[in-house]
């Protein structure tokens, strides 16, 4: 990582406060070798916001953003965990959090300004990608102060916390280089001179010596959905053998029904449907049971007339 400090009026080495010194020798701990992380920090600048500048502790440029960084440090130990609220200072368990910061105790929005900051001031930039820009608070704790994070959550939309520790630095970054790339080493270089730190800037060669590219990858376009058949595609290889389609049973042909003819379609109005017959009378065969009657007084009158001449004798 290059790391190149503007100098202030602190105490410190490079005129700045004790926690800022300490962030800045941990970045420079990430420079070539085993540990090393691609990205340019400018320490302790300026940028332009609206009519006026404002001051943040640190500008990170990486291959995939730009993280504003807020740098703070404790005024007198505090053990406990450190919680930021919805509205509010922060705190450290019951307490609000002794941070170097402004009246509002709440290191959330200063990181916060600084980002739309930034944003604005180099949103022309072609080679920015997009310029993603995140905010990153960073607390340096007091020598052997006992201080864990709890939750903070509500530092802000795209705003992170974390100790001032390699560990846990080092693993947010990882997190940031996830993202697509969206800095080339000319964009950086670019973006110096918008924010007039040319003095501070490193040549595109040391940019890419240590990990910006040349150019920024295509955009990603939406893939067209393909639709694959459910079933597995039949082989075409003439190897290959075929499965016998199954035997049907036999079954003895049945005679097909003849439909009636259907009359032709006439054109107009539609004819009312024909009444439903009637409900078909059974007739009394009259005539046929005279006869068995006519029957039935022969063969008595003939029995009878047998009868009396017989009877005769």
């Amino acid at each position: 990582m290059l790391v190149r400090v503007q100098h202030g009026t602190g105490e410190g080495r490079h005129g700045l406060s004790s926690a800022e010194e300490a962030f800045v020798t941990m970045t420079h701990s990430w420079g070539p070798g085993a540990y090393h992380l691609p990205g340019l920090a400018l320490v302790n600048v300026n940028v332009p916001d609206k009519n006026t500048t404002r001051q943040v502790d640190a500008l990170l440029f990486t291959p995939t953003g730009l993280i504003v960084i807020e740098i703070k440090g404790f005024t007198r130990p505090q053990a406990g965990t450190l919680t930021v609220p919805a509205n509010g200072p922060w705190r450290v368990d019951d307490e609000p959090a002794a941070l170097h910061t402004h009246a509002t105790g709440n290191p959330g929005e200063q990181v916060k300004a600084g980002v739309y900051a930034a944003k604005t001031a180099l949103a022309g930039i072609d080679e920015g990608g997009g310029t993603f820009v995140t905010g990153l608070v960073v607390l340096t704790r007091l020598p052997g102060q006992q201080l864990t994070l709890g939750d903070t959550r509500q530092a802000g939309r795209g705003i992170r916390v974390t100790l001032a520790t390699p560990t846990d630095v080092r693993r947010l970054l990882h997190q940031h280089r996830r993202r697509r790339t969206c800095w080339t080493a000319t964009g950086v270089h670019t973006a110096c001179h918008t924010l007039a730190l040319d003095h501070l800037a490193p040549t595109t060669d040391e940019l890419r010596a240590d990990g910006f590219p040349d150019d920024l990858p295509p955009a990603p376009t939406p893939q067209t959905r393909q639709h694959r058949p459910r079933g597995p595609a039949p082989s075409s290889s003439p190897s290959s053998p075929r499965a016998a389609p199954p035997v049907a049973p036999h079954r003895p042909a049945q005679p097909t029904p003849t439909a009636a003819p259907q009359p032709p379609q006439q054109h107009g109005p539609a004819a009312p449907p024909p009444p439903a017959p009637a409900a078909r009378q059974r007739r009394v065969p009259w005539a046929t049971i005279i006869v068995i009657l006519l029957i039935i007084a022969a063969t008595i009158a003939g029995s009878i007339a047998i009868e009396m001449l017989f009877a005769g004798r």
